[in-house]
């Protein structure tokens, strides 16, 4: 609770974490004798612990090292999300199905995996506003930004996302569940589960959204170059174009992408015909995994996964794993080359509804072409160079 002499609305009111995401929040009456969390803010901490001064400051313990007293300014005390999507403004109102006039259609070169659901996506910029990409190719968006995904499981249109931008720089991950007439779809706060046919479909909480997005991967994810060189078929013209081509001509790219496309590099879709096995393997693990196992990332083990990143660079191959060998036995290895029966990565990846899977949350369907991708590969694997 904080108590401290700081002029805020927030006085006496209970103050809390999150320590994936280090988003935090407060509880603010409801008016009918309950409680409605609010956003406070993304700390971009490992929140371990909240430590209270002599005189009621609050302060956040960083599990990394540090301790930060909590600084409230005017007006503190978070924004609502609407309930519906249809309110948004980011969906056309008269049909929820579609994107609201002006968002950006895209899609990428590796989706992460899903459940099996396809996936449609948008960009939203607030106006005036571009993105800028960094040095290793990572996009990033002003604030004001809402990227938008649809998902699909069969004929059902099953949830929509929407990863906002907040204009004090955070980001923070909103799911929204259609009804089984596809008419609407309401938000879930704090997460659920629906069945959709024989699949139970997992609708993540704000707090499951950045604990996969990420500070260190950019909290975007997808939108990076090697993911968006590709040809997209627009659906307002029907014509097909590169992607980084399109965005340049309407200049939402700054500053511009002066090279031409085939130059640039392009991550294989491992579920496609081009790249060689070992590379449509790597982007597998760089668009599932590296996310978290990646320098700096939030994890206890020091895995570099990326693409980029050498294979004898990784720390996985032929590396002793750190946390359990699964029943694997003494010859267990986190990648052990030649022998993916050996491989705690692989037995991670192909088990779900417990502590040991990977990813360790969002899913609960094996991913099989992605698993026998990964066999495949590390069976032929002769080393580690």
């Amino acid at each position: 609770m904080y108590r401290g002499p700081q002029t805020t609305s927030l006085r006496g009111r209970y103050v809390f974490g999150d320590f994936s995401s280090g988003r935090m929040w407060t509880l603010l009456p409801d008016n009918a004798g309950g409680f409605t969390r609010t956003d406070l803010l993304s700390s971009g901490r490992n929140i371990s612990s909240f430590a209270q001064a002599n005189d009621g400051e609050l302060y956040v313990v960083d599990y990394n090292g540090g301790l930060y007293r909590l600084v409230f300014q005017p007006g503190t005390g978070g924004g609502t999300i609407p309930t519906s999507l249809a309110a948004t403004g980011c969906v056309n109102p008269a049909n929820p199905t579609q994107p609201a006039t002006g968002l950006i259609p895209y899609a990428v070169n590796a989706p992460f995996w899903s459940d099996g659901a396809v996936k449609d996506r948008w960009i939203g910029l607030p106006n005036g506003q571009n993105i800028t990409i960094d040095a290793n190719g990572d996009w990033n968006f002003p604030n004001g930004t809402v990227l938008v995904k649809n998902f699909t499981l069969g004929s059902s249109l099953v949830e929509t996302r929407l990863f906002m931008h907040h204009t004090d720089g955070s980001w923070a991950g909103y799911s929204y569940q259609w009804n089984d007439e596809q008419t609407a779809a309401t938000l879930i706060p704090g997460g659920g589960t629906k069945l959709w046919g024989t699949q139970t479909w997992l609708y993540p909480s704000e707090a499951n959204c950045v604990q996969c997005h990420t500070a260190v991967a950019g909290r975007s994810l997808g939108p990076e170059t090697a993911q968006m060189n590709r040809n997209f078929t627009y659906p307002q013209t029907g014509r097909t174009a590169n992607q980084i081509t399109t965005l340049n001509m309407i200049t939402t790219l700054t500053p511009a992408i002066s090279a031409d496309p085939v130059t640039l590099p392009a991550l294989p879709d491992p579920a496609g015909g081009s790249g060689t096995l070992a590379e449509r393997a790597r982007t597998y693990l760089h668009t599932n995994c590296s996310q978290c196992h990646r320098p700096g990332g939030p994890t206890p083990v020091n895995l570099d996964l990326r693409y980029t990143t050498a294979l004898n660079a990784t720390n996985a191959c032929n590396a002793v794993p750190q946390a359990g060998d699964l029943g694997i036995g003494g010859a267990a290895r986190i990648i052990a080359s030649g022998s993916a029966a050996n491989s705690v990565l692989i037995a991670r990846v192909n088990r779900r509804n417990d502590s040991k899977q990977m990813p360790p949350i969002g899913s609960n369907q094996i991913d099989t072409a992605g698993v026998a991708l990964l066999t495949q590969w590390i069976n032929g694997l002769a080393g580690c160079n």
